[in-house]
């Protein structure tokens, strides 16, 4: 079998069987795939689901990361130098992983260098995307990181509409960008009323995307923080 034909049997592409070359590992919508306290040295390759990572502050407030979909790692960090945050990883829907362990991570990463590609770029993503968050925390009013979450987490239709299904809680949305529901609430109810978003049928329709990207644009200057 070639490098290539092998990397396609471990990296999650569309319409790709991934082989047997690690188990599988199912874990039910609401459950944590892994908590600080526990004691594996697992790397968890998500193939399916999605799955919520937050630090737990001082106070109980959750403090969280963006959420994390096929292609994306759970692990990585503490497989490179032993060390990871403080950090929980729960699924948000039925999500299936990969498991393998740190050395099988390693091995993999300097073996097929398809692999190690994914790698990277999974780690680029997050690094960008940590990135605009943090620059979105320190520049943006309440209101305009609401817009960017919005924007964030749509995902286009077919007539090329951002829609987001299923259609978070406002205390989910509230959570995300360190706000209060109640002020979510108002603020999503004069975007419904402005006719820049649409909710119904238990989803999100952004129906005025450029109205969204040039509040958020102004508010940072006229950079995207891309």
């Amino acid at each position: 079998m070639s490098m290539a034909s092998r990397t396609a049997a471990l990296v999650p592409l569309p319409g790709l069987s991934l082989g047997g070359r690690f188990p599988k590992r199912q874990f039910a919508k609401g459950s944590f795939i892994k908590q600080p306290e526990d004691k594996t040295n697992a790397v968890y390759l998500i193939e399916a689901g999605k799955v919520a990572a937050f630090f737990l502050g001082p106070q109980g407030h959750d403090v969280p990361f963006p959420e994390l979909e096929a292609g994306d790692f759970v692990g990585d960090l503490s497989a490179f130098d032993g060390d990871e945050p403080a950090t929980y990883f729960q699924a948000v829907e039925d999500t299936t992983v990969l498991v393998m362990s740190q050395g099988q991570f390693r091995e993999t990463v300097r073996n097929l260098p398809e692999f190690a590609e994914l790698v990277t770029k999974t780690l680029s993503r997050r690094l960008r995307t940590m990135r605009r968050l943090y620059l979105e925390n320190r520049l943006l009013p309440m209101k305009m990181r609401l817009y960017s979450e919005l924007l964030r987490y749509g995902v286009r239709d077919e007539r090329g509409r951002l829609r987001i299904s299923p259609m978070p809680t406002h205390a989910e949305l509230a959570r995300k960008i360190a706000s209060q529901r109640e002020t979510v609430t108002k603020q999503m109810s004069q975007l419904m009323k402005m006719g820049i978003i649409d909710s119904s049928d238990g989803l999100i329709t952004i129906a005025d995307e450029a109205y969204l990207r040039a509040e958020i644009s102004k508010a940072l200057g006229g950079s995207d923080a891309q």
